[in-house]
């Protein structure tokens, strides 16, 4: 009889698999790029990829959509730069039924916790809502002379280094320069901390936050696709006893980050409590004002505080770091933009008999917001998002698909469960959205643009670097007011060009785009520039 029972379970399981096979919407139709790896398909070209440029690249050769080969584990995965496709995912209702692949939440929740980044459905919600207004219009504006005064700080230091120099210029590794400078920036506005990164003498969060990704990432081998892609049949309280308390010293770097920020963002989370606010309007004041909130639906809890905080402190620094160090670089390839962008800052400023600018002079800026929009377009900091559909769905298409059969289509089934792989590179150079220069760095084409009236897509610009709508970066404005600032200090004072016979400077893919030289991974994120006094 038991054996009777087991023959039946079994041709009950067989059965189920069949059908579902025979009924599951099938992608094979869908074009791609072959497979490089039985393990890890094409998953590992996209982590392993040092230009940027492959998601685009994909999209020239096989359509807006296409289909790939997954890791080990999972049956279907696309990668997607159609901009109807990206609204339908990512804006209005259709975008609940989308949520972040689960086997991402455990990267975000290694990082920081149970925060915005880790979260799904009402209790993302109940995050956002608690963290919302520390990123206010009114608020983001009230930071802008802490921002200046940084900005004119890491001037100063620059201005000291040329003092010693012999001739009229050096060689900075502006990215660790502007890392620091971004750091320090964040710990006064947020917590009223002070970092000591441009002082030279860094605490102990300090040091390790500006390579806690390097450090926990690098760049993605074969194996640890695999790994990521079986997160997702795992449970989550395992996954994090793996990552937080596994006998592993893989892990050491972003748990002794993890430790350390945890440990100083308590503090002073109790001197805030016991001293008081004192009137202070930084982020986490703000935010410990959510701990207090009688609405249940916007109450966080010190843990989700101190994750909320963590995360910030990540991708605050790491956004504005990075996006500023790549308009640098580009600012060096085109030296008519720097000096045009030069130009239009320092009439700007004698308008002001000096003074420091105020937030609607930056926004009247039009190169400057163009620069910086261009290059938010061009080199963005994260390269790949991911979703997962939990139902099966049609995606609308902006530009019609070529199947391999020769059919050409406007929508496309997929089925539930599918990984979306959203390059944001693919779609800030997709032809059909930003015209046939789309793979040049062109500032040109923001001029006498109005964003806000043109934004169909994503937070700011009709770019997707902020990623779009209810989960789309909350500190958008944050980064942009700070990037207007910085830059434009920047500019005003400084020349900057590449070397003579420079490395060749590569994009590492270590969950932000971060410069490094070819050949020197171990030394970290780095870009050598010359560095001289403005004439």
């Amino acid at each position: 009889m038991l054996q009777l029972g087991l023959q039946c379970l079994a041709a009950f399981v067989v059965t189920r698999y069949v059908y579902r096979r025979l009924t599951r919407i099938s992608l094979s139709d869908l074009q791609g790029p072959p497979s490089t790896s039985w393990f890890a398909g094409n998953i590992i070209d996209l982590f392993a990829d040092t230009t940027g440029r492959l998601g685009a690249r994909w999209q020239a050769e096989y359509g807006t959509v296409v289909k790939l080969h997954p890791q080990i584990g999972t049956t279907d995965a696309i990668l997607v730069t159609d901009p109807a496709a990206l609204r339908y995912i990512f804006q209005g209702d259709s975008s609940e039924r989308f949520i972040r692949a689960p086997e991402w939440y455990a990267m975000a929740d290694l990082l920081a916790g149970e925060c915005i980044g880790s979260v799904e459905g009402d209790v993302h919600k109940r995050h956002r809502k608690g963290i919302r207004p520390a990123f206010g219009v009114p608020e983001t504006r009230a930071l802008l002379p802490v921002f200046n005064a940084i900005a004119v700080k890491l001037c100063e230091k620059w201005e000291n280094v040329l003092a010693l120099e012999t001739g009229d210029s050096t060689v900075l590794n502006v990215s660790d320069w502007i890392s620091k400078a971004s750091l320090d920036t964040f710990g006064e506005v947020a917590f009223d901390y002070q970092f000591g990164g441009l002082d030279g003498h860094p605490t102990e969060l300090a040091a390790a936050m500006p390579t806690v990704l390097l450090e926990t990432f690098g760049f993605m081998s074969v194996s640890q696709a695999v790994v990521v892609s079986l997160l997702q049949y795992i449970p989550m309280s395992f996954i994090r006893w793996v990552l937080n308390d596994s006998p592993t010293h893989a892990l050491d770097h972003v748990r002794n980050t993890n430790t350390v920020s945890t440990r100083i963002i308590l503090e002073l989370i109790n001197d805030r409590r016991t001293m008081g606010s004192g009137g202070k309007k930084d982020i986490m004041s703000s935010i410990l004002k959510a701990g207090l909130n009688e609405d249940p639906s916007s109450r966080l809890t010190d843990h989700e505080i101190v994750s909320e905080l963590r995360f910030l402190l990540l991708a605050g620094q790491e956004t504005s770091a990075n996006t500023l160090t790549w308009a640098l670089w580009e600012l060096c390839k085109f030296p008519d933009i720097q000096t045009a962008l030069r130009k239009e800052i320092r009439e700007a400023r004698e308008q002001k008999g000096g003074k420091d600018f105020t937030y609607q002079d930056l926004i009247a800026l039009p190169l400057l917001n163009a620069v910086i929009k261009e290059t938010l377009r061009f080199a963005p900091v994260v390269q790949n998002m991911f979703r997962e559909n939990l139902q099966d769905d049609v995606l609308p298409l902006a530009q019609p698909l070529t199947l391999k059969s020769g059919k050409v289509v406007n929508k496309l089934p997929i089925p539930a469960g599918t990984k979306i792989y959203v390059s944001v590179g693919g779609y800030n150079m997709n032809t059909g959205v930003w015209g046939d220069d789309a793979h040049v760095f062109n500032p040109q084409r923001w001029m006498n643009q109005d964003s806000e009236s043109t934004n169909a897509l994503g937070m700011y610009a009709n770019v997707m670097t902020f990623s779009a709508g209810s989960k789309g970066c909350i500190g958008w404005r944050f980064a942009v007011m700070q990037l207007q600032n910085l830059l434009s200090t920047l500019i005003e004072r400084f020349e900057f060009s590449l070397p003579e016979k420079g490395p060749k400077i590569i994009r590492a893919n270590c969950m932000a785009t971060q410069p490094m030289i070819e050949g020197e991974y171990e030394k970290g994120p780095q870009l050598p520039l010359v560095v001289r006094r403005a004439a």
